[in-house]
């Protein structure tokens, strides 16, 4: 269940982070477009589904190295753009050279914005997991002060 719910948390925070590109892409580059709603809405979930289903290139059994995490954040990225980018013009999101490179640079904003996100995440759950080692520790500690070993006399 903890699983389930990390993901729906995830979903809703990447789709958020879609929609807020979306709304200042639309703003900055053609503030009179109007969109139909649900088709937009659904197209965007499937963008989200891809987004998280490519999170897959971070799985490893071990701890990642800085240097291949940096790899796969790149790879992650590149892999965003390589089916994301495809799949907004076939749904008319960009029809130009210069619309491509603002999707381009919007995707790359909002992959920044997911790693603000998940780090402040990820920091509060650290934080959460050193608080409780301490307390173990102290917790240990004055266990083996109340209780202490017979000595080797």
């Amino acid at each position: 269940m903890k699983y389930i719910t990390l993901w729906v948390r995830r979903y809703v925070t990447v789709y958020g982070i879609i929609m807020l590109c979306t709304f200042f892409m639309c703003l900055l580059f053609n503030p009179a477009s109007e969109l139909p709603v649900v088709t937009f809405f659904g197209r965007i979930m499937v963008f989200t589904l891809i987004a998280l289903l490519s999170l897959a290139v971070y799985y490893s059994k071990e701890e990642l190295t800085v240097k291949a995490w940096w790899v796969r954040t790149v790879l992650h990225l590149l892999l965003l753009e390589a089916v994301l980018l495809p799949l907004a013009h076939a749904w008319g999101f960009w029809q130009s050279g210069t619309d491509i490179l603002v999707y381009a640079g919007f995707i790359l904003l909002a992959k920044a914005l997911w790693h603000l996100v998940d780090y402040s995440l990820n920091a509060k759950t650290a934080a959460q997991i050193n608080e409780k080692i301490r307390e173990n520790r102290l917790e240990k500690k004055s266990e083996r002060n109340a209780n202490p070993r017979p000595g080797n006399n």
